[in-house]
């Protein structure tokens, strides 16, 4: 079965500092074919904010929106349209950044070719970053 891969999408993160259970950047539609699996998760992390570990939340159509930096509470319409949660707490480090790799198995039907995702910060790291692009996330898919 073929992979492909989305562009690498940034999460628009806020430049204040977040707290555990806050949502981490903005919700975010991706272009993806019509049906697939998620295979993996790529999260990279240009200013080097040590120890984030991000819930990614994917929904069959677009969610209620939570605002970068606010509590992470899923209104409950919400829950009927979660297709999977992914834990990424994988890290390698790198010279000037951080790279995050999780594998999975979530599959998926979209209406319309977008699947919408939103991240959860986990873990007790306060993270502030620098610019709203730091934080980047690309979809590994097996169609």
């Amino acid at each position: 079965m073929p992979l492909s891969e989305t562009v690498l999408t940034s999460l628009a993160v806020g430049t204040t500092q977040y707290t555990q259970g806050d949502a981490f950047g903005a919700q975010q539609s991706i272009s993806v074919p019509d049906w697939g699996t998620i295979r993996g998760i790529l999260l990279t992390d240009v200013d080097d904010e040590a120890s984030t570990t991000v819930n990614v939340w994917f929904f069959r159509s677009q969610p209620t929106v939570i605002a970068a930096n606010a509590a992470f509470e899923l209104a409950d319409t919400d829950l009927e349209l979660v297709i999977g949660v992914r834990l990424i707490d994988q890290e390698f480090d790198a010279i000037n950044g951080r790279v995050k790799y999780e594998e999975c198995n979530i599959p998926y039907v979209t209406d319309g070719g977008l699947l919408w995702l939103q991240c959860e910060l986990e873990g007790s790291a306060t993270p502030t970053y620098t610019a709203t692009t730091d934080v980047k996330l690309k979809l590994f898919i097996e169609t």
